[in-house]
């Protein structure tokens, strides 16, 4: 059985699509009351998004950046 330090390393290095997927399982055996249909809309909503970065229609923010940006809203 994996860590949960390995399990974190491996979930981290899928590609986002399978991230969501993975998040969505996950979600699943945490609550068991989780809408199936909104869960499903939250996955293909993370697949569209996904493939408009892999297109470049969208430019994506640099982690860092972001928690910069986070961190100011949060101050205010």
């Amino acid at each position: 059985m994996l860590t949960i330090e390995q399990l974190i390393s491996e979930a981290t290095a899928l590609p986002d699509a399978a991230k969501a997927l993975l998040i969505d399982k996950i979600l699943e055996s945490m609550t068991g009351q989780i809408d199936r249909d909104i869960s499903i809309e939250g996955v293909k909503k993370a697949q569209e998004r996904i493939a408009e970065i892999d297109l470049g229609a969208v430019q994506t923010i640099p982690g860092d950046i972001a928690l910069a940006q986070i961190r100011q809203l949060s101050k205010k």
